[in-house]
């Protein structure tokens, strides 16, 4: 059997005159259970506490006292305050010697009852209670008086309603009684609502008590008490713009009388403005319990959709020039809840709307203001809404919030959403907060660093201004520390965008080399880290791409070839072991390394240029890698210690002139200039015509490929188009060979094997005879005469 489990329930309160104590009954619940953890059995055992008062005890007392019945006795809870302060005032009635009398009466002094300092010194009257007791036997009672006439017995009726709700035991009670009190109440709210501010406020407490529990939401809705509420909130929104709008009359009047202002006028206008300030206050307190309803109400989509349909973001939107704090806690706490949904966006988010958030955000109280910056968090999503904002200010209202650590997740989100275009600039110019993101960054507390603020400092680092801002902060080399030692590929790619940057790459080269740094090594320990780090494939692109973008001279490349940098590029060019973005990274260090001197030599002697050349025909789609491997050739064949193994054991003549026939720009222009190294350095291919002449005889049909193609048609036995021009096999591009849009190969082509057709002897006596002067028609006749 399990231990039994004791619970223990508040019953009521008496008092003892005998023994002038305070008596608590309570009830015992004692549950049973077995060894599974069942309830076997239950069982309640009642009784008593007795709490002695002090004989001595004056009226100025009780309420210090009643708070220490309430901590002592953990059974009671705190909402009973008011009983027991009542049930020791009447304790000290009935010995006679009460020193104050229950809330509710005036005491008076009687003449010389002591001295002036005394009387001063002695506490006021306690305050009435908020609500009177009340009773939930008495509910019935208390729902007769809503059927008076009289307001103020319906007022004191729903009072008694309200003492009743604020015990959450009742609340299931009054729920299933057989008199709907939730329709009557919902009644008197429509009817009675504008005749007395007290009702209004008393009926809405009553809703929010049962608004708290999601379980009472289809009473509440089918009795019709959102509907009431959202009226209320209507009326006052109404009400409160036609007084503001006649204060500002009163206002406008008073300044145009300026000087001739008489005395009297001057108070009547101070008065208005009194009696406009008390109104504003009082309808703020009712505001906020209608909506604090609402959005306990709006919890599920349907309801919140019909208070969307009743024009509630504009509402809202409205009480945003309240200055009542617990107003505008709520109304940005539910728009907050709206701004989720794009079409409630576009409802409330106005020039002038955001405009308001965005003081707010300033606020003096910190929940008011973070809820602002959350509310704005949700419409910086649209682009539109984001360059309203940047009129606003908004950016140096989020940079000053970087120093406040409760403001700093939600500002680092926001700061991301505008550094994601062109606006990251307006970020650039604050040199402070950049500087406060990189101290975030070194002093995280974690390894990794979190991505708000790594991705915010990523697109930062973008940007030319910020990098420089970067590096002089002081606390790039901490960054390059701290990325080398937990390996973050999100820090490495910030050092690759500040590398990317030719304003920026020589100073942080010169920074990590300096004496107060000692870095000098930096691109020893990237290469190593490169090597061991083939699990890792984010931080292995960011460590070659920021390998690839150190393209400054002086930089030894030998060293780090010997350190381990060749065997790397030969197992991560093997085609298919990796993916494409480590393969263009790798085939642009191997162009670097292509332009140094002590690097070529390591180059010769590896397997890099036939593994590049293997590259070119796998990823021949891929027209950035094909333009990098293009480069990579063309610094190659300018070094001789490799052009000669690329000519020797490559077939890259026949390669290039496959992609020559692109249509890209840039694909074609890097191919037409390996083919002019390759036209000066090529040797004999041993097939009975040279490369030479073979490159020289289709530059000829690149650069005059109008006339070829007449030529072959005229040359044609049967009309019959010739399929590659004057003499050669290269597929027309209008029949999906390479660079046509396809991405297919042509039926004329031979697909990777290149075969082609040449002769060269016609196109040599071509290209020696001078075309200078002659029309479109001469060449025709040239044609029909060298055939």
């Amino acid at each position: 059997m399990c231990a039994p489990k004791k619970k223990m329930k508040f019953g009521s309160f008496d008092i003892d005159l005998q023994q002038f104590a305070l008596v608590v009954n309570y009830t015992t619940e004692v549950h049973h259970f077995d060894e599974f953890g069942t309830s076997v059995r239950s069982e309640k055992l009642p009784g008593q506490k007795v709490i002695r008062v002090p004989p001595n005890m004056q009226g100025n007392e009780v309420r210090g006292y009643a708070q220490e019945v309430i901590e002592k006795c953990k059974y009671v809870p705190a909402s009973k305050a008011d009983e027991v302060e009542r049930v020791l005032f009447h304790l000290l009635e009935q010995r006679g010697g009460a020193q104050e009398p229950p809330p509710g009466r005036q005491r008076r002094e009687e003449p010389g009852g002591g001295s002036r300092r005394q009387r001063r010194e002695e506490p006021r009257d306690a305050a009435p209670p908020v609500l009177p007791h009340a009773d939930v036997e008495a509910i019935e009672q208390y729902m007769d008086q809503l059927y008076e006439e009289s307001m103020e017995l319906k007022v004191q009726g729903v009072k008694c309603i309200l003492r009743v709700c604020t015990d959450p035991i009742n609340l299931e009670i009054l729920v299933d009684h057989e008199i709907s009190l939730l329709g009557v109440l919902s009644r008197e709210l429509r009817d009675g609502g504008k005749k007395s501010f007290d009702l209004s406020v008393a009926v809405v407490c009553t809703f929010l008590c049962f608004s708290h529990f999601s379980q009472f939401h289809p009473a509440l809705m089918q009795n019709q008490c959102g509907d009431a509420i959202l009226r209320v909130v209507e009326y006052e929104s109404h009400r409160h713009q036609v007084r503001k709008e006649d204060m500002e009359r009163r206002r406008m009047r008073f300044l145009e009388l300026g000087d001739k202002a008489a005395p009297e006028d001057r108070k009547l206008f101070q008065r208005d403005e009194k009696k406009f300030a008390i109104q504003v206050n009082r309808q703020c307190k009712l505001m906020h319990v209608c909506l604090m309803a609402l959005l306990n109400l709006a919890e599920e989509i349907a309801i919140e959709k019909k208070m969307v349909n009743r024009k509630m973001p504009e509402l809202l939107a409205g009480m945003l020039d309240r200055d009542q704090e617990d107003l505008l806690q709520v109304t940005l706490l539910f728009l907050k809840k709206l701004s989720l949904f794009e079409e409630n966006k576009d409802t409330f988010a106005t020039p002038d709307t955001l405009t308001r958030m965005v003081q707010l955000s300033t606020h003096p109280n910190v929940h008011v203001a973070l809820l602002a910056l959350h509310v704005l968090y949700n419409l910086s999503f649209d682009e539109n809404v984001r360059g309203h904002l940047v009129e606003s200010g908004v950016v140096k209202v989020l940079v000053d919030h970087l120093r406040n650590p409760p403001f700093r997740h939600i500002v680092l989100r926001l700061l991301y959403h505008f550094s994601m275009d062109e606006r990251k600039s307006l970020m650039a110019y604050h040199r402070d907060g950049i500087v406060i993101l990189l101290q975030l960054v070194v002093h995280f507390p974690e390894p990794q660093v979190g991505k708000d603020l790594v991705a915010l400092v990523i697109n930062l680092a973008t940007h030319p201004r910020a990098a420089e801002v970067m590096l002089d902060s002081g606390l790039f080399p901490q960054v390059m520390i701290r990325m080398l030692r937990n390996r973050d590929p999100m820090l490495c790619k910030v050092v690759r965008h500040i590398s990317a940057h030719e304003a920026t790459l020589e100073p942080m080269c010169e920074l990590l080399v300096s004496e107060s740094v000692r870095m000098s090594r930096w691109m020893h320990e990237f290469v190593r880290m490169a090597s061991v780090c083939s699990d890792n494939p984010d931080l292995l692109v960011e460590v070659l791409g920021t390998l690839a973008n150190v393209t400054l001279p002086g930089i030894p490349w030998g060293e780090l070839c010997e350190v381990g940098l060749i065997d790397l590029l030969t197992k991560l060019l093997v085609p298919g072991f990796s993916e494409d973005d480590v393969v263009l990274e790798c085939v642009m260090i191997a162009g670097t390394l292509a332009m140094s001197q002590d690097a070529a030599q390591h180059i010769a002697g590896s397997r890099i240029p036939s593994m590049l050349q293997e590259l070119l025909i796998e990823k021949r789609e891929d027209e950035e890698i094909v333009v990098q491997l293009f480069f990579a050739f063309q610094c190659l064949l300018l070094e001789d210690t490799v052009r000669d193994y690329i000519l020797q054991d490559t077939e890259l003549s026949s390669c290039v002139m496959w992609f020559a026939r692109a249509r890209n720009p840039n694909v074609l222009e890097q191919a037409t200039r390996v083919l002019q190294l390759l036209s000066e350095y090529v040797g004999d291919s041993g097939d009975g015509d040279t490369w030479a002449e073979q490159i020289k005889a289709f530059r000829f049909e690149q650069h005059n490929q109008e006339w070829c193609a007449a030529l072959g048609e005229d040359l044609s036995p049967r009309g019959e188009s010739h399929s590659g021009g004057y003499g050669y096999g290269y597929a027309d591009d209008r029949r999906g060979g390479y660079g046509s849009g396809t991405g297919e190969e042509s039926e004329g082509d031979d697909g990777p094997e290149f075969a082609y057709r040449f002769a060269t002897g016609d196109a040599q006596e071509l290209e020696n005879r001078d075309w200078g002067n002659q029309d479109m028609s001469e060449l025709m006749r040239a044609s029909r005469y060298v055939t």
